[in-house]
């Protein structure tokens, strides 16, 4: 990605806001999914990127706390929101650390782009109308990078530097099959981006209008069991701010667990009985505004009836084979 001096007209400066600590040490600009600086006694960490024309407007962010180099990137995740400024943040020695899966992620992006593109519209108008606005006025400049790892990791990964560790942890039941979580064991902080949705804690958007592969709901609940076993006092999600407290954050954890178990197995008894998926469904939704339990998971099971049908593509592969762990 070609770097040069860049106009308000293009950092739409008069709207966006400034970095923000929102940890010590830790640095967010916000966007379309927030983007983060870390700073060490070596230099700075970018924990994800944003699209490619936002990172315009995250890197001026960060270069206003701080202009110690990068050494090094982290994501969360491969989407496109993610990855999209890697090229913008890199310095000579920048290494960029994904989980294996990251390349095939971008790939999937790739490949429903057009789609995605026209089913986000409706709620992403404001951002997909300016970067396409900045890429025809700009047509010569690479807006949107599709970067290419230095390091790849599988399960674990633990980087250490200038004064702060930094464990990645592979959390494949999240948004994506290359959903990472970064975890920073001294402060007890844990980078989750979009690990369990867009909105922390409501009930996974299973299944997505825009074409995304299934997501496991089996996986996801071994990932929720993953995270909670951290312990974390702070939780840094991709979208707000963070949520502060052990406590409170174990307990959404165990609502979410909750509700996600409990979908999963009314489904699963539901097609072991032979009943259609939309009767499953329907009960499901019901029981959303009507049921003791779902009151007390307070509103956890927005999005349960149509996740139904992800349940069942996971479930129903236990019936048939007594497999209950499809692959995604």
């Amino acid at each position: 990605m070609n770097q040069r001096p860049w106009g308000d007209e293009v950092l739409c400066a008069a709207s966006a806001p400034e970095a923000r600590e929102v940890a010590p040490g830790i640095h967010m600009s916000p966007g379309t999914s927030n983007a983060y600086m870390v700073l060490t006694a070596g230099g700075r960490v970018i924990v994800n990127t944003g699209l490619g024309f936002e990172a315009l407007t995250h890197k001026r962010n960060f270069d206003a706390v701080s202009t110690l180099p990068t050494t090094h990137i982290l994501v969360t995740q491969g989407h496109v929101d993610h990855v999209g400024g890697v090229g913008l943040f890199r310095d000579p020695g920048t290494r960029f650390i994904a989980q294996a899966n990251n390349l095939r992620c971008q790939a999937d992006d790739a490949r429903i782009a057009a789609r995605r593109q026209t089913h986000s519209y409706v709620w992403f108008q404001e951002v997909i109308d300016g970067a396409l606005e900045i890429a025809a006025k700009h047509p010569d400049v690479v807006v949107q990078d599709a970067p290419v790892p230095d390091e790849l990791f599988t399960d674990t990964l633990v980087v250490e530097t200038g004064n702060v560790r930094f464990e990645l942890l592979s959390c494949p039941g999240g948004e994506t099959i290359d959903n990472t979580v970064i975890w920073l064991p001294t402060t007890r902080t844990a980078f989750v981006g979009n690990t369990f949705g867009p909105l922390f804690p409501h009930f996974p958007n299973f299944n997505t209008v825009r074409g995304d592969r299934y997501r496991d709901p089996l996986a996801y609940l071994d990932t929720l069991d993953r995270v909670r076993a951290l312990g974390a006092e702070v939780l840094i999600t991709g979208h707000g701010l963070p949520i502060e407290g052990g406590a409170l954050i174990r307990a959404c954890l165990d609502r979410l667990e909750a509700a996600v178990r409990y979908v999963h197995d009314q489904t699963l008894l539901g097609i072991n009985q032979g009943r259609d998926i939309d009767d499953i469904a329907r009960e499901l939704r019901r029981c959303r505004t009507s049921c003791t339990w779902a009151r007390a998971t307070a509103g956890c099971l927005g999005a349960a009836a149509p996740s139904g049908r992800a349940t069942w593509a996971g479930s129903s592969c236990a019936a048939r084979a007594s497999c209950t762990r499809p692959r995604p």
